[in-house]
């Protein structure tokens, strides 16, 4: 890294750094949210390593992309938002429509299966139900945040980004169950049969 050093120190009191500037408490729920778009971001890696098509490493790819734009959307100073680019970071209305029709395509091509299934077919499929949860968590977090003092003025949070996130849930059910074709276990013992 020629002479520089990836340690700034600042964040040793609690604090991290805010988009165009200012600064907040790392235990902040706006914080846990976007950390919990970190994992999503990481564990989507995992998913897109074993994904057994090319088409489905594509679209993890471009969520993993887009989930960004959503975790600069949520870090930016609420002061500087006007300085925020959409669909690099700023989320936007498109970007939602366009995983609604994903979500559409890939139903249309494969229908679920009417059961709860236990993950755990292949790791492209787990790897994708944890981001499953994990980006769920994010939402929870950001829906505690709005409805806490500390959400701040209206606009402070774009409310895209909380739409975003519900339907990134979805499509990952959909890619997880797509990718596991045929061998998920049902939930569910009846009409199992035992020994």
């Amino acid at each position: 890294m020629s002479g520089s050093r990836i340690y700034t120190k600042l964040g040793d009191d609690g604090s991290t750094g805010l988009l165009y500037g200012g600064r907040t408490s790392k235990a902040d729920s706006l914080m846990e949210a976007i950390g919990s778009i970190d994992e999503t971001v990481a564990t989507l890696g995992l998913a897109r390593v074993h994904a057994t098509d090319d088409a489905l490493a594509a679209i993890i790819l471009g969520v993993q992309r887009d989930l960004f734009v959503a975790a600069a959307d949520l870090v930016t100073n609420p002061h500087a938002r006007d300085r925020l680019v959409a669909g690099i970071s700023l989320l936007t209305p498109a970007m939602v429509t366009h995983l609604e029709a994903l979500i559409d395509q890939r139903m249309a091509a494969k229908p679920l299966r009417p059961v709860f299934v236990v993950p755990g077919a292949n790791l492209a499929s787990v790897a994708l139900d944890m981001a499953r949860t994990q980006v769920r968590r994010a939402e929870r977090r950001l829906v505690a945040h709005a409805r806490s003092p500390q959400a701040g003025a209206p606009g402070a949070v774009n409310p895209q980004v909380g739409i975003y996130l519900n339907r990134v849930s979805d499509l990952l059910y959909v890619l997880a169950r797509q990718a596991a074709g045929d061998a998920e276990e049902p939930a569910s013992h009846a009409g199992v049969a035992r020994d």
